[in-house]
């Protein structure tokens, strides 16, 4: 089987249809729907370009990155440490425990789609320095064995993100065919912009990780410190 058709298989998981339950608090969007700060089409089109797009590509995407790296390296510190930092920045303290089954579900769902990639030395990172393994992480290393390159990776996960949000804003906005295919134009061209602008900013990934800081991984490392100092690997 091609890595075309390899990767297509494995996206159809992070589907919001299959409901692996990696966008299942769509990052906080469903809050502002319930508390009505966002209503329309142009509403959630701000929101996504202002908060969502800027914090996901500074956060999973730069951890997708950091941990491809990371795995070339044979890093499995920074693998358990990029991991917990995108875990206790994203979820909720109240989501923490179901987030937590997110990446085993999808290791699961993986393994049997493609029962030749070695789960078990990505098991042993999250047993040995007690990381969650969380949806970034687990997409990693499947893309990593699956040989596809790390732009692909990670645009395949953000866009992934970003039409899980749309679909589920959609049960409670009012959007047409045609206003939803309009707004997933603009929003996929800002939101490769932003990766590009964000990743350009970051080391190539030949660098060797002990040369790279965390600040270097994550642009805007300083807004993010605090998950960090909250959980050390």
């Amino acid at each position: 089987m091609n890595r075309g058709n390899k990767l297509l298989d494995y996206v159809k998981l992070l589907d919001p249809s299959v409901q692996v339950g990696g966008f299942s608090h769509f990052f906080g969007m469903d809050t502002h729907i319930k508390e009505g700060t966002i209503r329309t089409a142009e509403d959630l089109e701000s929101f996504m370009r202002c908060q969502l797009h800027p914090s996901l590509v500074r956060l999973e995407g730069m951890a997708i990155k950091g941990i491809y790296t990371a795995i070339d390296h044979k890093d499995t510190w920074r693998i358990a440490l990029i991991d917990k930092l995108v875990h206790v920045q994203r979820t909720p303290a109240e989501l923490r425990e179901k987030a937590a089954t997110i990446g085993k579900r999808l290791i699961k769902l993986s393994h049997a789609l493609h029962p030749w990639i070695d789960f078990k030395p990505l098991e042993q990172i999250f047993t040995k320095y007690s990381s969650v393994g969380c949806l970034p992480t687990v997409h990693a290393w499947i893309n990593h064995h699956l040989d596809i390159p790390v732009e692909e990776a990670v645009l395949g996960y953000l866009h992934s993100a970003m039409y899980a949000c749309i679909s589920e804003a959609s049960k409670a906005i009012p959007l047409s065919e045609k206003v939803t295919k309009e707004l997933l134009g603009r929003l996929t061209t800002d939101l490769e912009h932003e990766w590009k602008t964000v990743s350009a900013s970051s080391p190539d990934g030949h660098m060797h990780p002990a040369s790279l800081s965390m600040k270097t991984l994550f642009p805007s490392f300083h807004m993010l410190g605090a998950g960090l100092h909250a959980y050390r690997a």
